[in-house]
């Protein structure tokens, strides 16, 4: 799966620390102070340990060899000072940076949260919702080098380095010199297995998300599954996904391997030639054996900070590439937000000439007129793919026509708040969505802040009340991911009390009873008939029993409107509608004849 770049995106993860700079201002402003104190924290422990090798040389060459046992004390008793400050002080400085790193990530999440939640439904088309999550998820995480401590340690590293090569050189300025030997090679095996890590990382990344992806699909089309016996075929299919991912990750972590043992081979090399060397020293008279034991301490002044500057290397590079992805949606244009607001919505809905085109030149709607007055109910009558859903979407604001208008009592969408325009419409889907979550939380989606009373009033309307009750616990049952745990009538009433709680002045029905038994389209066509009786309704229908509940029909074809007009009088113009209802709905009224709801048809 691909994630596309904003147009609008003009950071470039080429250039790491311009786009470092770019999230320090979003995010790490408002924690100011807190990335002082890390910082200064960290020059602090650095500071603490810089005189333990000195104080080591020190008491080696001369409480142990003068035999003062009280200057021993004393030394000791400073160097076990210093060790307890050191760690203390680490203590503090670890505990503020988780604190401060989860603060920022959880920012990052929320805002990426928040921002995804507001783009326009056009910017979900092809994308799979795993692959969007594991997006918020990892990508947050991976801004490890953008963060104060990596940044902080640079400085402090760069500093380290300096004062323990110049301590070794001022202790035997040719021994300094000859560990560059080893300092060399430790550099770039670092530098050469960090680079291939962090090349195959994005691979890596990639191929978890499209793994995430392919369980997350074959878990949520376990039904279909089960009933095609297809089990061995999908583990077939992850299988191959995991073994790629395991492929890739094996050999990103060989680099890893190869530097670790590679980087650990020279350093043990060199503290035997310090040992020789300074041995040998030491025999000859030119080194003392408490300046042996320094130069072997102040080693880790050295390969520490260059293994730290190797790895902030590729912890800033990570972080760019991590913070350029992050940049790639909160980039994206959001859904405006402005716009005239109503008072009251009385549900007159008209479209004017619109034309509309989802890739912007196939049209899926070309030159649609039709009104709805406020209070009537209108079909929409077509095959699939005629258009039928594309004009909801429109009327919700989903969309916006390339060429005409969508208006709404009078005023054209395009110059409404989407607030106003949402809040006047309910819809009910033939796939009904339920959230993870109990029945009342369900319901209450529809209208939040209502009470009890009122969500067991609404079930009560829409004949949700009948089953919830028979239920071990209520309206406290969890109805589990897409509400697994019911039938889809069951579901669809569900839908509809949300419906009857919100209280729209619009109601669209898509293809609401295509997909449930005849048992739970009776119940549903009961709650409908009060629903539809004083509001203005869409009726996308696939069924008899839905259409008769329209006092007009519309026709769509290839985006056009065809034929408009009353059932009775387009079925005797034996048109597109006539041919229509043959095919869709004769073979239903005969099966259904005698339990064909008792509605008028105008």
């Amino acid at each position: 799966m691909q994630m596309s770049t904003s147009a609008g995106n003009n950071l470039d993860a080429t250039r790491p620390f311009s786009l470092i700079a770019q999230f320090a201002r979003d995010f790490l402003r408002v924690y100011t102070g807190s990335c002082i104190t890390v910082g200064l924290l960290m020059i602090l422990t650095v500071l603490l340990q810089l005189p333990i090798p000195i104080l080591t040389m020190y008491v080696i060459d001369h409480t142990v060899a003068a035999r003062n046992f009280d200057l021993l004390t004393q030394v000791t008793l400073l160097l076990a000072g210093l060790v307890i400050a050191k760690h203390v002080v680490s203590y503090f400085n670890e505990t503020l940076t988780l604190r401060l790193k989860e603060n920022i990530i959880l920012e990052i999440q929320k805002r990426l949260v928040n921002t995804i939640q507001r783009l326009p439904l056009s910017f979900f088309s092809g994308k799979h919702s795993t692959y969007l999550q594991t997006r918020v998820m990892n990508d947050s995480r991976a801004i490890e080098g953008a963060l104060v401590r990596t940044l902080v340690s640079i400085a402090v590293d760069g500093l380290t380095f300096i004062v323990g090569i110049t301590l070794i050189m001022y202790i035997r300025y040719e021994l300094g010199l000859l560990l560059f030997v080893f300092l060399a090679p430790f550099a770039y095996i670092r530098y050469y297995a960090n680079e291939k890590m962090r090349i195959l990382s994005r691979d890596m990344q990639e191929a978890t998300a499209v793994s995430s992806a392919v369980i997350s699909e074959s878990f949520a089309g376990i039904r279909t599954i089960k009933a095609y016996l297809r089990e061995d075929f999908q583990e077939g299919i992850i299988a191959g996904q995991l073994r790629g991912l395991r492929d890739i990750y094996i050999k990103t972590n060989w680099f890893g391997v190869l530097s670790t043992v590679g980087t650990s081979f020279l350093t043990s090399l060199s503290i035997t030639f310090v040992l020789w060397y300074g041995c040998r020293s030491v025999m000859t008279g030119h080194m003392t054996l408490g300046q042996v034991f320094a130069v072997l301490a102040f080693l880790n002044f050295l390969y520490g900070p260059v293994n730290n500057f190797v790895a902030a290397n590729l912890r800033i590079q990570q972080s760019a590439a991590a913070i350029q992805r992050i940049y790639e949606f909160l980039k994206e244009p959001k859904e405006r937000h402005d716009g005239k607001r109503l008072d009251a919505v009385k549900g007159k809905i008209e479209f004017r000439d619109v034309s509309f085109a989802y890739d912007g030149v196939n049209h899926v709607l070309d030159g649609v007129s039709f009104n709805i007055e406020p209070g009537k109910a209108l079909a929409l009558v077509g095959r699939t793919g005629a258009g039928k859903s594309t004009l909801v979407n429109l009327l919700l604001g989903f969309y916006n026509p390339q060429n005409g208008a969508v208006m709404l009592d009078g005023h054209d969408i395009s110059d409404l708040s989407l607030e106003t325009v949402r809040k006047s419409i309910g819809v009910v889907d033939q796939q009904t969505f339920l959230f993870s979550g109990t029945i009342l939380e369900n319901i209450r989606f529809g209208k939040p802040d209502a009470s009890f009373e009122e969500v067991v009033a609404a079930s009560k309307q829409s004949y949700a009340d009948e089953f919830i009750e028979r239920l071990p616990e209520g309206y406290h049952t969890r109805v589990g991911e897409r509400g697994v745990r019911l039938s889809g009538g069951q579901c669809q009433r569900i839908a509809l009390a949300r419906m009857f709680l919100k209280n729209p002045q619009i109601l669209i029905l898509d293809e609401a009873v295509s997909a449930i038994d005849s048992e739970s389209e009776r119940y549903i066509q009961r709650a409908l008939v009060p629903l539809i009786s004083t509001r203005t309704t869409i009726v996308i229908a696939h069924r008899l029993s839905s259409l008769l509940l329209a006092d007009r029909v519309i026709v769509i074809e290839q985006g056009r409107v065809v034929e408009q007009g009353f059932h009775h009088s387009l079925m005797q113009a034996d048109g597109p509608y006539a041919n229509l209802f043959q095919e869709q709905f004769n073979a239903q009224l005969k099966r259904n004849d005698t339990e064909a709801p008792s509605v008028a048809v105008a």
